[in-house]
């Protein structure tokens, strides 16, 4: 009687558990899943789509569409002006696929997230400075990329700001009579920025500290304060 009951519940359990498997939904096709997401970050729907390219790399890790629905991710943030959550997608695709031939493509966007994020030459230059550095280094990895032109001029413009601000805190330093900060500030500028565009005569900020007392160059790197 007993081995009979026993037996009685093994089948309940096996009949609930198929029931269950049964009910499980089926995942759609990649390629189903990955077109709604890209039809859906073109039309803006940004947290739909996130979780639908989530889902095609969740399901399908080992499928080339798992890689382009990361790139599609990262450059549906950066079009929505979500640059943080773009820069970690885009730098989460260079640790995965180094040598991926979207690879340049990533790493100047890195660099355009930062450049998208400067500040006025007034206030914190730590985007300006990341983004320098990161189309410095695209430009050396990546020399004849279509991106090219356009990371030279980015960089040239994030110089320029960063020039500013070094001359901003040198007039800072003048005002305040500490001759020799400033002029420390603004020969700086002229080693290290010499093409740099300012909106100020470097060569009269110079005369007006350095002629107070002559100091030599701040011995700084390029993308440090002085």
């Amino acid at each position: 009687m007993k081995t009979v009951r026993i037996c009685t519940l093994l089948l309940f359990a096996l009949v609930f558990v198929a029931g269950c498997a049964h009910e499980q939904p089926k995942t759609r096709p990649a390629q189903e899943i990955y077109d709604e997401a890209a039809d859906l970050a073109k039309k803006g729907k940004v947290e739909k789509a996130a979780e639908l390219f989530m889902e095609v790399r969740t399901y399908y890790p080992g499928n080339e569409l798992a890689k382009k629905s990361l790139l599609g991710t990262a450059d549906m943030y950066y079009d929505n002006e979500l640059y943080e959550s773009a820069l970690q997608s885009y730098e989460e695709f260079r640790l995965l696929y180094p040598t991926d031939p979207e690879a340049d493509h990533s790493l100047f966007r890195i660099g355009m997230c930062h450049f998208k994020q400067m500040s006025t030459f007034e206030r914190d230059q730590s985007q300006t400075v990341k983004a320098i550095q990161t189309f410095e280094n695209f430009l050396t990895a990546y020399p004849k990329s279509p991106f090219a032109k356009e990371a030279k001029e980015n960089l040239a413009a994030a110089r320029s700001v960063l020039a500013k601000h070094y001359v901003y805190v040198g007039k800072f330093y003048l005002k305040k009579k500490d001759y020799r900060a400033a002029c420390n500030r603004f020969q700086y500028v002229r080693k290290e920025y010499p093409n740099a565009k300012l909106d100020d005569d470097l060569d009269s900020l110079i005369y007006q500290s350095c002629s107070q007392g002559i100091t030599s160059p701040s011995p700084a790197s390029s993308h440090s304060r002085p």
